[in-house]
C-alpha cells in the first residue's frame, strides 16, 4: 500500500491539481542518460529486501556502498546464484546489456520463477501500453501510458475517484508490456532508474525498495 507523500494535508484535499497529459519521450533521452551518468547525483540510500549486485559483484556492505556512490544507479532485476537479486550498474549500457542477455539465454519458465514475475518472450502479443498501480500485485488505483510516452512529473497526474490525489511516490507494481519501461526517482526522467525489460511485469516493487518512490515514468516504445 502506498503512503501519502511528504507535505500532504490530512483529510479531504482542496488543492487543484493540473491533470497532465503524457508527453512524448524526447529524442536522445536514452543516449543522454548513458552519456551523462553523474549529472543529477543520487537522492537516497537504498536497502532492498534482495541481494544487490553492483557492476557484476555481490555487495556485502550496503551502508558503505550507499556512502561511497554519488552518481545515479541504473537498476534492474537479476538472477544471481539462482535467486532474485537487484542489479545496480554505474553504466546504463552495461545494465541494458545484462538485462537483455539474461532474458535471451534463460528458459522462460525458470526465469519467471526466479524473478518472481510473469514473463512472456517474445513479447509481441502483449499490450503496447504499460499500466502502473498504487498497490502491489496490480491492485488499487491504476494509470496506463502508451508506447513512446511518459510522465516527467507524476505530481501533476490525477489519481483517485475525485482526482484530488496524484501519482508522485505512489507506484507499487507494473503490468507486463511489449516494450521496455523505466521508473525514475527524479523529475524529467533522471536520477536513479529502475528498468523493467519488455515482456515482464513487476508485481512488487517493494522487494527492491522501489515502491512509493517513482517521480517520473517512461514507456520507451522499443
Amino acid at each position: 500500500m502506498s503512503h501519502q507523500y511528504s507535505g500532504a494535508e490530512s483529510g479531504p484535499s482542496t488543492r487543484k491539481l493540473e491533470n497532465a497529459e503524457p508527453e512524448r519521450i524526447p529524442d536522445g533521452l536514452a543516449a543522454e542518460l548513458s552519456a551523462h551518468q553523474a549529472a543529477s547525483g543520487r537522492m537516497r540510500e537504498f536497502f532492498p529486501d534482495v541481494p544487490v549486485v553492483l557492476d557484476g559483484e555481490a555487495v556485502e556492505d550496503l551502508e558503505r556502498m550507499n556512502a561511497e556512490l554519488v552518481q545515479p544507479l541504473f537498476m534492474t532485476r537479476l538472477v544471481y546464484d539462482s535467486s532474485l537479486a537487484l542489479g545496480a550498474f554505474t553504466n546504463r549500457e552495461a545494465m541494458l546489456a545484462e538485462a537483455r542477455r539474461m532474458h535471451a539465454q534463460a528458459d522462460e519458465r525458470s526465469l519467471a520463477s526466479a524473478l518472481e514475475a510473469i514473463c512472456t518472450q517474445p513479447p509481441d502479443s502483449l499490450p503496447t501500453q504499460v499500466c502502473f498501480f498504487e498497490d502491489i500485485n496490480e491492485g488499487g488505483d491504476v494509470k496506463c501510458v502508451d508506447a513512446g510516452l511518459g510522465y516527467p512529473d507524476l505530481s501533476k497526474v490525477h489519481r483517485g475517484f475525485l482526482g484530488t490525489q496524484d501519482w508522485n511516490f505512489v507506484i507499487s507494481s507494473l503490468s507486463q508490456c511489449r516494450f521496455d519501461v523505466s521508473l525514475f526517482d527524479l523529475l524529467q526522467w533522471h536520477g536513479d532508474e529502475f528498468f523493467q525489460p519488455k515482456g515482464c511485469n513487476t508485481p512488487d516493487l517493494g522487494r527492491f525498495r522501489w515502491n512509493d518512490l517513482a517521480v517520473s515514468i517512461a514507456n520507451w516504445g522499443t
